[in-house]
């Protein structure tokens, strides 16, 4: 007759399902991670791509009020036309210093990010920049 001790150590059976309990959670955190941070990163693209769009509006104004409503304007659309954007937690602020024209674009994010308590994640404030030169102002 086999000691039993020696018959356990030579058992395989059911050496995946431990592995598979100890390596699942780390795996589920890793995937949820990527769902986490490739959320944001489209996010805070598509903010960067209304800014960029709001300074390219601005450009065609005569002055700087017309500027900054054509760039209000448009990143008011961009973002309506974004469902990952939420219009309403958007804030635009247009500034021009001689021939330079920046735009400012934040956004709170809260609502719409995936949150999972294991993946730290950055601020839901996501803040974008975008400036140009207006044409035939002269620096």
């Amino acid at each position: 007759m086999q000691h039993p001790a020696r018959f356990l150590a030579a058992d395989r059976r059911g050496v995946a399902i431990v592995e598979m309990a100890l390596v699942l959670p780390l795996l589920i955190t890793l995937l949820l991670g990527l769902v986490c941070y490739g959320q944001y990163f489209l996010i805070a693209h598509s903010v960067q791509q209304i800014a960029n769009d709001a300074a390219r509006a601005a450009i065609a104004g005569l002055s700087p009020d017309e500027r900054s409503r054509l760039a209000i304007d448009a990143a008011g659309a961009a973002a309506a036309a974004n469902p990952e954007i939420d219009a309403g937690a958007m804030q635009v602020a247009v500034s021009q210093q001689g021939a330079m024209i920046a735009v400012r674009i934040t956004v709170d994010a809260d609502a719409r990010l995936i949150r999972f308590p294991l993946v730290p994640m950055p601020s839901p404030q996501i803040a974008r920049n975008a400036a140009v030169l207006v044409p035939g102002a002269g620096a």
